[in-house]
């Protein structure tokens, strides 16, 4: 007999909300440049824009240990892998390699998009984004840029 998963509510509104805000002007950059320069997880960040007021250093902690086991073992070699095919791969057809890479970026996507399944289910979604508390909890520059951007993209979707 086979078993569904189903998606609840709140994941299937976080990954919604987490889906426009990432098409938002500017923010996929943003969110790339946290990802690339300081190791910031995408998936906890966009959360943390959804969760609001409600993303406080309680609820950032609890997600991060909630989801930190699926990162180190999904998230991030799906990442590597998809990166790696970027380059030439010696005996690799440049077709079947882009098809491997397309392959694993879709891979990455789904498993981010568990990864905020994860998420969904932790802390108390309330009032307008503020990235305050995630940039504190993560040692980042609270008046960085990139914050910023994304924290005001997230308040326009409210």
């Amino acid at each position: 007999m086979e078993r569904t998963v189903r998606e609840t509510d709140a994941a299937g509104a976080l990954w919604d909300f987490a889906v426009r805000l990432y098409a938002e002007p500017g923010v996929s950059e943003a969110c790339l440049a946290l990802q690339d320069r300081f190791g910031v997880d995408v998936p906890l960040l966009l959360w943390a824009a959804w969760l609001g007021d409600g993303a406080d250093a309680a609820a950032l902690r609890a997600g991060d240990r909630a989801v930190g086991p699926w990162r180190a073992r999904a998230v991030r070699p799906l990442r590597a892998l998809r990166r790696h095919l970027r380059h030439t791969v010696a005996g690799l057809d440049g077709d079947a390699q882009e098809a491997w890479r397309s392959s694993a970026k879709r891979l990455e996507i789904d498993a981010e998009r568990m990864a905020l399944g994860i998420l969904a289910g932790i802390g108390r979604r309330n009032g307008r984004a503020n990235l305050v508390p995630f940039a504190a909890m993560f040692g980042l520059e609270r008046s960085s840029p990139e914050l910023r951007l994304i924290e005001a993209a997230a308040r326009r979707l409210a």
